[in-house]
Formats: structure tokens, C-alpha cells, sequence
């Protein structure tokens, strides 16, 4: 398609396989990591498609406002412009909110929010520039409802689907769309890191396709939201999820099929 994409946060798991998709649909891409050892990893196992000038890194901290204008203004010199923007870039602390230190909230909300806000706010003007865009944000299905031993993190991804919202009325009357996608447990470093073999079974039980997301899985969901051919969803949060969403939490009950029961 030869648009011009913007992934933050892109050298591992979704980010990285957004990068790829893109990539695959014959996209040039731009993506940014807070370190570099990832990132030149990658780069060297897409040596052909950097030889090509299709694959280009900047390292950047999303929640760093100059670091959010030196993006925007390499993307330019190296893209032309933006057409995507991806707003990946994220972190995970858990723990119970008395556990929690005003530096977990400032990190949370620092990378999370601030940096979305920020890379937004540093790509807008060329988008409003061109009368077009589009900017996808990464949440979770913890921003759609609480979960256990999250809440900063629950706090930070409902933040982000709001935002997405907000942005949406605010900015399609110039032609730029604004989206929220939310995976469920994906097959993540962010994930997988720190977690028992057994809540990770347990995640995986729990949800109705019994797998966990693969990267890959909301990689093509984000695709998918970007085409210009859907250019009438906006506005939205879209879980991609394997139906965890749509399950109201109580036990499957096994009765017969048309029999009635009283109170």
C-alpha cells in the first residue's frame, strides 16, 4: 500500500509484529524503543527491507515531549509524513493500591498516557497539514474493567480509550480518524514476565477460545482498522480478545435444553 506507518514501542511483541504486518502489506514503517539491543536485533533480520529504505529506527522515550517532536520530525524527513499512527508503547506494574509508590503512578501514567498524549499531540499537525490520518491506541481489556492487582495499570488503560474517543469527535471533521484496539493476555514479555505457570493456564482456561492472544493476532486486527476501506469505524474501542468480553464471568451451566425451572 506504501502508506506511511508509525509504531512506538515497536522491537517486541505486538509492537514488533505490527511493525512486521505493515511491513507485509507493503508499508514503509518508522518505530521507536526506549533501548536499542532489540531494536538492532530487529533491524538486522529485516536487513532487506532497511537496505530499502522501508524500515527505520529512532531511539525514543514516548513519555519524553522532546523525544515525541524529534519523532515526528524524523518521520517526516524519512517517511514524508505519517499516515498510522500506532500509540504502543507501554508498561506493566501491578500490585494493590496501598503497595503502589507515587514513582509506580509516575511511570505508569508517564509512559501510558503522557506518551500517547505526546506523540498524538507532536503528529497532529502534520496529519491536520494533509487533511488525513489515522491514530490507533493500544489498550487492554483492563481499561474496560477492573482486574485483580492492576488498578494503576486499569487506570492507565482507561485513560487511553477515552482518549481515543475524545480525539475521534474532536478530529474527524479534518479527516483523521482515532481508534482504540484492547487485547486481552497476549503472548507478551509484558505478560508471560513474572507470571506462574499456573495463572498463566489459568488465563488461558478462563478465556472462551481457551489460547491466549499471539502478537500476531492483534498485529492483523490493527491492519485490519487501518485500511481506508474502513474509514467508517471511528471513534471505537475494539476488543480483540477470543470472546473474554462478551462473557459475564458465571459458570457454564449444564441443563437440558428446553426445560423450564420456577422460582
Amino acid at each position: 500500500m506504501d502508506r506511511s506507518i508509525v509504531v512506538t514501542g515497536g522491537s517486541l511483541g505486538i509492537g514488533r509484529a505490527t511493525v512486521e504486518a505493515f511491513l507485509a502489506e507493503g508499508d514503509r514503517v518508522v518505530f521507536t524503543a526506549r533501548g536499542e539491543a532489540e531494536a538492532k536485533k530487529f533491524l538486522g533480520e529485516r536487513s532487506e527491507d532497511v537496505q530499502k529504505g522501508r524500515l527505520f529506527f529512532l531511539r525514543s522515550d514516548a513519555s519524553v515531549a522532546n523525544d515525541a517532536e524529534k519523532l515526528a520530525a524524523f518521520t517526516k524527513e524519512k517517511l514524508g509524513g505519517c499516515d498510522v499512527l500506532i500509540n504502543n508503547a507501554a508498561v506493566f506494574i501491578g500490585g494493590l493500591l496501598h503497595q503502589n509508590s507515587e514513582e509506580d503512578f509516575e511511570k505508569l501514567f508517564g509512559i501510558n498516557v503522557r506518551g500517547p498524549f505526546l506523540t498524538s499531540k507532536a503528529f497532529l499537525p502534520m496529519m491536520l497539514e494533509r487533511k488525513k490520518g489515522h491514530i490507533i491506541m493500544i489498550a487492554s481489556l483492563a481499561g474496560m474493567g477492573g482486574g485483580y492487582g492492576m488498578t494503576l495499570y486499569c487506570m492507565t488503560k482507561a485513560a487511553v480509550i477515552n482518549m481515543a474517543r475524545a480525539m475521534a469527535l474532536d478530529y474527524m471533521q479534518y479527516g483523521i480518524r482515532v481508534n482504540a484496539v484492547s487485547p486481552s493476555a497476549t503472548e507478551t514479555a509484558m505478560f508471560l514476565g513474572g507470571n506462574s505457570k499456573e495463572t498463566i493456564d489459568a488465563f488461558r482456561g478462563q478465556n472462551p477460545a481457551h489460547v491466549l492472544g499471539k502478537p500476531e493476532d492483534i498485529a492483523n486486527a490493527l491492519v485490519s482498522i487501518a485500511d481506508e476501506k474502513n474509514i467508517y469505524i471511528n471513534g471505537q474501542n475494539i476488543a480483540v480478545d477470543g470472546g473474554l468480553s462478551a462473557w459475564n464471568g458465571e459458570y457454564n451451566q449444564s441443563r437440558e435444553p428446553g426445560q423450564a425451572y420456577r422460582e
